[in-house]
């Protein structure tokens, strides 16, 4: 199925918004060097460093520059960004972006200009707002959407009369709200002037009579599970899902809060990546895991050693889990719970569990039991960010919509690790799988990563 002309233009926006920053980045550095070498040679004390050293950390600063600004939501494609919610987001990215270059200069023991640095960010702030002017203006002319999206409201209560307000008072050309779904019983027949045309039962339904482009499920009677069932049954890649909730407010996909009346209002995607992401994603995997064996070797000698002498059974724990496509593979971890537990049995809930041998809190608490994954990631059961691993009992009891997080490798850290990990129930776990799937990218990748690092030092629901 072809994409809709909307999400058409959001991708060709994105593509651009990140083209116009990789053309900007060696622009503001030439203007910048030839203003420091140049314009101002006899007024600022004299200045020794070959171009050879900056020209050596490009690289490393465009990579900071689009972490920068991917983290702080400049690559999400709005269509009415806002003045001065987009001023704020662009202030925030060099704002890290400024803290990253200082913290990589200390790092790596290099003398560079700190008027050099300070006047690339001075010049590249005005010189980025000029980019994404003309990427947005190509975007509308290279891929013109010639109509208003429709949208579909799910939802009659105050959360969704919030949505309606909201839609309507967007810049620019507002869309078309053709039409709001009852969820429940409801005696009305219009919400703030749109008329209620079906209920619950007939999304799929209406969705394809009125040829609608967007979805916003905005109604506290739905949970989460039943949200996912909806989207997971149509799987339309033509029409944009919205979901409003706080469940997923860590993410990665979040809308600012100014562009929706300070509504947490998440964008569930689509979930199908190509050939290059998942060729990206394993040599990510391959290198981090064979980087982080080789550097936490000794580490895991050292407890392999401290569990032979404490007699506790066998080092490492083998256990069946479920993986890409639901082939089972064999987890490898550290024993922490005593040789006569139940090694199917519901997982520990507290650190108080009897179950549990002095040496397992702690390599519980630190999340260290885990290191030996890093095996499974190399040979390609897992990956670094996925799934939750589960075990087959478990996944036997899947229903449709969650049978989805099997389409991707499990994963040795994910959005249940740094969402909660064990404080969560499972179900929320599901849905967190979930939507990681459908909204999967390097970058979230990575951001869960350095989210993940923190949750360790924290020591958060780690038991």
């Amino acid at each position: 199925m072809k994409l809709a002309p909307a999400r058409r233009a959001d991708r060709i926006l994105m593509m651009l918004l990140v083209l116009a920053d990789l053309v900007t980045i060696p622009l503001v550095f030439a203007f910048t060097w030839f203003l420091r070498t140049v314009v101002l040679v006899d007024i600022l004390p004299d200045f020794h460093h070959e171009i050879t050293l900056y020209l050596v950390a490009l690289p490393v600063l465009t990579f900071i520059w689009l972490f920068s600004f991917a983290r702080s939501g400049l690559y999400v494609p709005r269509r009415h960004p806002g003045g001065m919610a987009e001023i704020q987001r662009l202030l925030k990215a060099f704002a890290t972006l400024l803290v990253s270059l200082m913290a990589a200069s200390y790092l790596v023991r290099v003398e560079y200009s700190r008027l050099m640095l300070f006047l690339f960010i001075g010049t590249a702030f005005p010189a980025s707002v000029l980019a994404r002017i003309l990427a947005r203006r190509l975007a509308q002319a290279s891929a013109p959407v010639s109509e208003a999206p429709r949208i579909l409201v799910v939802g009659t209560g105050e959360v969704a009369s919030r949505v309606v307000s909201s839609l309507r008072r967007l810049p620019g050309r507002a869309p078309e709200i053709a039409g709001v779904v009852a969820v429940g019983n409801s005696d009305a027949d219009m919400l703030l002037g749109v008329p209620i045309v079906s209920g619950l039962d007939g999304l799929e339904q209406t969705i394809e009579r009125m040829d609608i482009d967007e979805v916003f499920f905005a109604s506290p009677q739905l949970n989460h599970s039943t949200v996912m069932a909806l989207i997971s049954s149509m799987d339309r890649s033509d029409v944009h899902y919205r979901l409003v909730t706080d469940l997923f407010e860590i993410a990665m996909g979040i809308t600012d809060l100014d562009d929706m009346a300070r509504l947490p209002i998440v964008e569930i995607g689509q979930g199908s990546p190509g050939t290059l992401h998942r060729m990206m994603k394993r040599s990510m995997d391959v290198v981090l895991s064979f980087c982080l064996i080789v550097l936490m070797l000794p580490v895991m000698a050292v407890i392999y050693l401290v569990h032979l002498i404490s007699r506790n059974g066998s080092p490492v724990f083998r256990q069946r889990r479920v993986g890409l496509r639901g082939r089972e593979f064999t987890l490898y971890k550290f024993r922490t719970m005593k040789p006569d537990s139940d090694e199917y049995e519901v997982a520990p809930v507290s650190i108080g569990d009897n179950r549990i041998t002095r040496l397992g809190r702690l390599l519980r608490r630190t999340s260290m039991d885990e290191l030996p994954q890093l095996f499974n990631v190399l040979k390609g059961d897992m990956s670094m960010v996925g799934p939750r691993p589960e075990m087959p009992f478990i996944v036997d009891d899947y229903n449709g919509w969650q049978r989805h997080r099997l389409e991707v490798k499990p994963g040795l850290t994910g959005l249940w690790q740094i969402m909660g990990r064990k404080e969560l129930p499972l179900h929320d776990n599901l849905e967190y799988d979930y939507y990681y799937i459908r909204n999967q990218s390097l970058m979230l990748d990575f951001t869960i990563l350095l989210r993940t690092v923190a949750v360790i030092f924290k020591g958060r629901g780690a038991y």
